[in-house]
């Protein structure tokens, strides 16, 4: 049944002012009946006394006892009334219905004690002769001199009456039974009139509080409850709202957390972690489950990162700290805290900024080294030019012979030097973005042909020998030319300067699945294993001295590595002392399309 307890609500503010008011006026009611019915009875029996002693007052003179009980019984059976008659000294001396001679001294009764004394008495009792409940009424008989010579007592049980009164307290019962049963059914309509609309906002807030902002109730009425019911609505509509800002809000937010390249975490005043995210998580290499709800010092396994949110909790004021992360401190990062503050400037938390400097510390140290390096690199023939110069001025200039070959070396050192400075600039432009590259298709053995050509000019007997054979069926490239064609310049330089006189230089291309690799292979004195993972860095040469003597800068491969990268492939090189070294690159092919 809907709205149970709104209908015992509305059935017990009904139905209990209705029984209190019933039971009022049966009170009322049987107080007022008993008043008027004894007042009736008492009016009767009077009258009856009145006649009854006017008949017997002679007899009671003469003191014929015998007669005076029959003539009782008589009188009693004509007016249908128990009737007594009683001398001063409280003896019966009749009754219509008892033997007076067994009947007790009735001296003590207050309707006779009234009698006696001259006025008329009335009482309502037991009887313990009739075992029932009686009403007695006693009017005293009195001679000619007005002298009391007995009473008269009329008697009638008061079953009547309570029959009466009974009767009357039984309309009242069934007409309070046909007011609750009205009453219950009035409150089952009123009830189901009002818990229907509440019944469906309980429903819907259930709902809504499950996450269902869309449920909605009938605005049928218009009382108070139909009210209620706009209002629900309207509160729905504008938390749906809200909700939906607040989700959009969060999501923007999450979003933003998501795309930072800063690691963000967040914990609260109890030191818990609150917020990460996914940066952070990749920094500290914490799952999407690792960290939150658990203290920080549980998720983060560093004392100076731990300490950092202490001391901020502690001091309430930002802070900032570098540290080394990793097995082998090989991460580095800056990290800022700071204090999450409420409106009214209370503490709520610590959220704290990750900034992954790593690689900013390396390319510092690379361009420490880098500085490092071509200062040496410019200083060596610079320092040889100057000493050849000096020994010129100081009187060499005149011996032909020292003076060709001090001028022969100059010109060698500052031929490098020409060399060292026009690879740093294409090195630069092809780091900065620089280098426009003109990307056209191209055939493969267009591009080796200029290359060898290059080195067929200048080459002769002492240079080791340069084999190629390109398929002709082999794809197109899509390729910057001359881009790739100073790569295969200095793959061939380096192979030419590190293969013996009467060794030889091998290129080869083979078809892939997407791309095209170009080989260029030697068979030269190779490279040891412990130098290969750093082939292509900047200035790095496995033997320097060498390098200086061929006219080598350190470059080369540098720029070769950042040309083939700008071209979205990749190089890669293998080799071994005494067997040779194979360099590698790939290009993508031309598709179909194009």
């Amino acid at each position: 049944m809907p709205g149970k307890k709104i209908i015992w609500k509305f059935f017990f503010i009904q139905t209990v002012p209705i029984l209190i008011s019933l039971i009022i006026i049966g009170i009322y009611i049987s107080f007022f009946f008993k008043e008027y019915y004894i007042k009736a009875i008492t009016t009767q029996l009077k009258s009856n006394s009145l006649l009854i002693r006017d008949i017997i007052k002679a007899d009671i003179q003469e003191k014929d006892i015998e007669k005076l009980n029959l003539v009782t019984k008589r009188l009693g059976r004509e007016i249908n009334t128990r009737l007594t008659i009683i001398n001063p000294e409280g003896m019966v001396l009749g009754d219509s219905e008892e033997n007076p001679q067994k009947m007790e001294n009735h001296s003590d009764r207050p309707e006779i004690k009234e009698a006696i004394k001259g006025r008329i008495g009335k009482s309502s009792r037991y009887s313990t002769t009739l075992k029932k409940d009686m009403m007695y009424l006693a009017l005293p008989i009195k001679d000619d001199a007005y002298r009391v010579i007995g009473a008269v007592r009329v008697s009638i049980p008061l079953d009547e009456l309570e029959n009466r009164v009974g009767q009357i307290y039984r309309i009242i019962g069934w007409g309070g039974l046909l007011a609750v049963t009205i009453s219950l059914g009035i409150s089952f309509a009123l009830a189901r009139r009002v818990s229907r609309p509440i019944s469906q906002m309980a429903q819907a807030a259930k709902m809504i509080s499950k996450g269902d902002l869309s449920r909605r109730i009938r605005e049928d009425s218009r009382d108070e409850v139909g009210d209620l019911a706009y209002s629900f609505n309207r509160m729905s509509e504008e938390l749906q709202r809200q909700m939906g800002d607040l989700a959009r809000e969060v999501s923007e937010k999450e979003a933003l957390l998501s795309s930072m390249i800063e690691g963000v975490l967040a914990i609260d005043r109890d030191e818990h972690v609150i917020l990460i995210n996914q940066a952070a998580q990749r920094m500290l290499e914490l799952g999407p489950d690792d960290a939150l709800g658990k203290f920080h010092w549980e998720v983060i396994r560093n004392a100076e990162i731990n300490n950092l949110f202490k001391e901020v909790l502690k001091t309430k004021e930002q802070k900032e700290v570098k540290l080394q992360i990793g097995p082998l401190d090989e991460r580095a990062f800056m990290v800022y805290a700071a204090p999450i503050r409420a409106w009214g400037g209370n503490i709520l938390g610590v959220v704290a900024v990750f900034h992954d400097v790593t690689e900013i510390r390396r390319l510092e140290k690379v361009r420490m080294e880098f500085v490092a390096n071509v200062s040496h690199e410019l200083r060596t023939p610079l320092t040889s030019i100057k000493g050849f110069v000096e020994t010129l001025k100081r009187g060499a200039i005149d011996e032909r012979e020292n003076a060709v070959n001090f001028l022969d070396i100059i010109e060698r050192h500052t031929d490098r030097l020409n060399q060292l400075i026009t690879d740093l600039l294409d090195l630069s432009r092809v780091e900065t973005g620089k280098k426009k590259m003109d990307f056209q298709p191209i055939k493969v053995e267009e591009l080796i042909n200029r290359a060898v050509s290059h080195f067929m000019e200048i080459s002769n007997k002492n240079r080791p020998k340069i084999k190629y054979n390109i398929p002709s069926d082999l794809p197109m490239v899509l390729a910057d030319e001359e881009g790739i064609e100073t790569v295969l310049k200095n793959l061939l330089d380096n192979a030419v300067k590190y293969t013996p006189k009467r060794g030889e230089i091998n290129i080869t291309s083979t078809d892939k699945d997407d791309y095209i690799e170009i080989a260029v292979v030697d068979n030269g004195i190779g490279i040891p294993s412990r130098d290969l993972p750093r082939i292509f860095e900047r200035f790095y040469c496995v033997d320097k001295a060498r390098s200086r003597e061929l006219g080598g800068t350190g470059l080369g491969l540098s720029i070769v590595k950042h040309i083939i990268e700008a071209h979205g492939g990749t190089v890669g090189v293998e080799s071994e002392v005494g067997e040779g070294s194979r360099f590698t690159f790939t290009l993508s092919k031309v598709s179909k399309s194009e």
